[in-house]
């Protein structure tokens, strides 16, 4: 399928998760439990990015062990388990049944191009690793390599990108919520905009991103000095 006839490509779906989950916010209000579970998922997700990336060497090794054992994207795993906590957020629980559906309509074609890649670089190995490891949710026999989730981890191969990209999720969950809150308001479902209550979530959203922004100048400075 060429570009121009992709409707939703995968980075693009992001975006597009935040923006429904925002304007969600506006009409639904999450319950305590459903923001208990939004914030483990997205933890969750940022732990699974985390590990993956320590893991992962780009475009040299076939990568199979630590969390590549468990699943063949662990990356997008913790991608879904992400856009998931930002689906809950939003109380829609329309949303967040409608997401699995945006997740492999947007995400099919890139595991379909990028195994295909690998069956050329690594057509043995890769083969084997294919068949023995399932590509994004893990199942009842390679859940069991958990125990070696960090086999082959490097805290080197973590960037200092990845590391604001993960501070950027927390600001992005913390911003729903904040919509929800003052929405909630604003319709008189919650304390008046004014109270501390209300605009709490926002200041870590605001104070988070700004953080984000100042982990990826520093990233700029030391590109520059290189």
């Amino acid at each position: 399928m060429s570009r121009g006839r992709d409707i939703l490509t995968r980075r693009g779906l992001r975006d597009l998760v935040i923006l429904l989950s925002a304007v969600s916010a506006v009409f639904y209000t999450p319950s305590p439990a459903m923001v208990s579970v939004a914030f483990v998922l997205l933890s969750l997700g940022s732990f699974i990015h985390f590990v993956s990336k320590g893991v992962l060497i780009r475009n040299e090794v076939l990568c199979r062990d630590g969390v590549y054992s468990i699943v063949r994207h662990p990356y997008y795993l913790a991608n879904y388990l992400v856009d998931s906590g930002f689906c809950a957020l939003s109380g829609n629980a329309y949303l967040l049944l409608a997401y699995p559906f945006l997740f492999f309509w947007s995400y099919g074609p890139t595991l379909r191009k990028e195994e295909g890649m690998l069956t050329e670089k690594h057509p043995g190995p890769s083969v084997a690793f294919i068949l023995g490891t399932p590509p994004v949710f893990p199942d009842r026999l390679s859940i069991g390599n958990v125990g070696a989730l960090f086999a082959g981890f490097s805290m080197r191969r973590i960037s200092i990108k990845e590391a604001a990209r993960i501070v950027r999720f927390y600001a992005m969950a913390f911003l729903i919520l904040a919509v929800g809150r003052i929405a909630a308001a604003g319709s008189g479902r919650f304390h008046p905009v004014c109270e501390p209550s209300t605009l709490m979530p926002l200041l870590p959203a605001v104070i988070l991103y700004a953080l984000s922004l100042v982990i990826l100048a520093m990233r700029k400075r030391r590109l520059a000095k290189a």
